[in-house]
């Protein structure tokens, strides 16, 4: 029996508590702007991870405003993290709000293209001018999550964590009944694609969960 309804859902939300009250704010300005942010409930399963995990160095692909990254820097009290933003307008935004909650000095937000972008980390890390990541977060364009993965794999360290936000694209990838625009057509068969893949390869163990918009959840084991 499928117990996820919108009753579920609101009684969970009910149950959320935001880190602090600049977070706190900035969610509630990002959810009237209508900005992508992480939900509610994928903040409390990162959250979790994240102090499970204890992440050296935390990469993560789509920045927005600055949010998740936020959450991670206030978790993760000695990580770095890299985050990528497309958007140079998303990028400054993500800027001024990491500033102002005081983890300029720990996170690092790298505008331009995701792909070149980590080719470019590649370089730093043959260089030995950075060390490998231990925790991914890609959180970007869901046609594109292959391929961020395969940029991703010389960057984690052994026994990295992989978390891929946003797999269940509001159920469409699990089925065509809901998809009522078909200009979403590439997209969902991409991603089906890459869930098939991430749950199949060797060295690496996913679990995909309906938390959120579905989140898949990868252990490296090298």
């Amino acid at each position: 029996m499928n117990i996820m309804t919108h009753q579920v859902t609101a009684y969970l939300d009910e149950l959320y508590r935001p880190l602090n009250p600049f977070l706190e704010k900035l969610r509630k300005d990002a959810e009237e702007k209508h900005v992508p942010i992480i939900l509610r409930d994928t903040e409390q399963l990162l959250i979790n991870l994240l102090r499970i995990k204890h992440p050296k160095r935390i990469l993560e692909i789509g920045t927005a405003v600055g949010y998740s990254s936020i959450c991670f820097a206030t978790i993760c009290s000695k990580s770095i993290i890299t985050t990528l933003e497309l958007s140079e307008d998303s990028a400054n935004i993500a800027r001024k709000n990491i500033e102002d909650a005081g983890f300029s000095d720990r996170i690092q937000v790298v505008q331009g293209d995701a792909k070149e972008s980590l080719t470019f980390l590649e370089e730093q890390l043959d260089q030995g001018q950075i060390e490998p990541y231990d925790f991914i977060f890609i959180d970007a364009a869901k046609a594109q999550y292959q391929a961020f993965w395969d940029a991703c794999e010389p960057l984690w360290s052994n026994e990295a964590l992989i978390v891929s936000d946003n797999v269940l694209f509001k159920g469409m990838t699990a089925s065509d009944d809901f998809v009522l625009d078909r200009r979403n057509k590439t997209i969902i068969r991409r991603m089906r694609e890459y869930l098939k893949n991430i749950t199949n390869l060797q060295k690496v163990d996913t679990c995909v969960l309906a938390v959120g918009d579905g989140v898949a959840i990868s252990l490296i084991h090298e």
